[in-house]
């Protein structure tokens, strides 16, 4: 699939998301999208604007600031900002790779690697 045409994308990998200032204040959810701007998760926590966050999905990290955190109905859509990510070595983390290497090209730690089977 060519996902350059898409202005964002709509993915479905499980968050967890924890203030770099205190990692034990932390939130599990889905991604609902992940753009050139940065990615958005749907938490049952409020996280303040501004806000530095580590967001682990797989065995991959990305580092980030919160842009803002939005109620809507039980959950607060958290769009946060990314500024570095680590990638992880499973399979999951590849895929991951390739879909913000379409999305954010520019952020540092993706840098393409070998080709790995998914």
């Amino acid at each position: 699939m060519d996902l350059r045409f898409r202005d964002s994308l709509r993915i479905q990998f499980e968050a967890r998301v924890a203030k770099l200032s205190n990692p034990e204040v932390f939130a599990l959810g889905p991604v609902s999208e992940i753009s050139e701007s940065g990615i958005s998760v749907n938490l049952p926590l409020q996280f303040a604007t501004g806000e530095l966050v580590q967001v682990e999905m797989a065995d991959s990290v990305l580092s980030g600031h919160v842009l803002y955190s939005n109620q809507e109905g039980s959950l607060f859509r958290t769009r946060i900002d990314v500024e570095k990510v680590r990638l992880g070595t499973t399979g999951l983390s590849h895929l991951l790779q390739r879909i913000l290497l379409e999305s954010m090209p520019g952020i540092p730690g993706l840098e393409p690697t070998e080709t790995h089977p998914c």
